[in-house]
């Protein structure tokens, strides 16, 4: 994506009449290679009048062949680059990206990527607000401190996903003209505020990545012009913490998304849980009961928990049950066994 992704071979830009006739050509073929899957170019803002490369987003569940074979035999490009569920190649001298997806996130990746990285920017907010929006929707990711237990996915339909940050789905439905469309779309959410674009504070990762991206370079000489823009005092919430989420959004996700509260208290108890088997069973505790240091500790305990998986449904429920006067005797036990076993 991006129409950089094949360096040994010549490709071009294409008007927008040309690219409009490679493209019905290349949904012509694939929809009649793969009549049962979905397919679908990726839309781009109507007046944009010249490409650097076609995106066709593919449902690749199941595909009983290999695309890369398939791309070679059906369009014999000179160059063809695999980057995950990406396959860029040329073909009459433009680049193809077929990007691959899960069939149950097809619909909202086809939204994700849409619009001229309208995703990326919208996905800020999302940021801000301590989730994650991607193209497999909008995630609630479970932190404990920097640690990421788990993700929960709070919705992949786009008109929730949309209203969740106060966006219009009916504006959104309708399409965009011009990339000051899609700028003034995403700015009318009440949590726009256009401090959280700008590259000075962006972490490294981000800012060398959307720097070469061309929309949004426009995104922030568009930012430069505005005065009248929302303007959400994120500033004020930083003592929440930088990448936790907001208690404010949380319980709006809670509210919006009912699935989730029981899933989040759920994993909050299951990590709860698993700190205080690890109290009960780590390899201080061990060597002090056995002895064994290193290596030796090491062979044990993975011993103890090969045992531990025949004799246990949950290892760390079982943990999480039994005092520690009773887990000490368990060890021992298995201990004597060992000694025997392993002399």
């Amino acid at each position: 994506m991006g129409g950089q992704a094949l360096k040994n071979t010549f490709t071009r830009r294409y008007e927008r009449a040309e690219y409009y006739v490679l493209r019905e050509h290349i949904l012509t073929q694939l929809r009649t290679d793969f009549p049962a899957r979905k397919i679908a170019a990726i839309q781009a803002y109507r007046t944009k009048d010249s490409f650097g490369d076609l995106d066709i987003l593919m449902d690749t569940d199941d595909l009983n062949l290999d695309l890369s074979d398939y791309i070679h035999t059906c369009f014999k490009p000179h160059e063809l680059v695999r980057n995950t569920n990406v396959y860029s190649f040329d073909y009459q001298q433009f680049q193809i990206d077929i990007i691959g997806s899960p069939s149950e996130d097809f619909d909202i990746s086809l939204h994700y990527f849409a619009w001229n990285d309208l995703g990326n920017i919208i996905g800020r907010l999302y940021h801000k607000m301590g989730f994650k929006y991607g193209h497999n929707g909008l995630i609630l990711i479970v932190r404990e401190r920097n640690n990421i237990l788990a993700e929960i996915n709070l919705s992949k339909d786009i008109n929730k996903i949309l209203a969740f940050a106060e966006l219009d789905t009916t504006l959104y439905a309708q399409g965009f003209d011009t990339l000051e469309d899609i700028f003034k779309f995403s700015a009318s959410s009440p949590y726009f505020n256009k401090g959280i674009y700008l590259l000075d504070n962006r972490n490294h990762a981000s800012r060398i990545r959307d720097k070469k991206r061309s929309t949004y370079n426009a995104l922030l000489k568009w930012l430069e012009t505005q005065d009248d823009l929302p303007a959400y005092p994120w500033d004020s919430l930083r003592e929440h913490g930088g990448r936790e989420i907001k208690p404010l959004f949380l319980q709006r996700a809670f509210e919006w998304f009912p699935h989730a509260k029981p899933q989040y208290e759920a994993l909050l108890a299951q990590n709860e849980q698993r700190k205080r088997a690890n109290e009960k069973f780590n390899g201080l505790l061990i060597q002090s009961w056995v002895g064994l240091e290193d290596k030796a500790l090491g062979a044990f305990m993975r011993y103890l928990r090969e045992r531990s998986q025949e004799e246990t449904t949950n290892f760390t429920e079982w943990l999480d049950t039994h005092n520690l006067a009773e887990i000490r005797a368990w060890i021992l036990a298995h201990y004597k066994l060992y000694s025997i076993t392993h002399s």
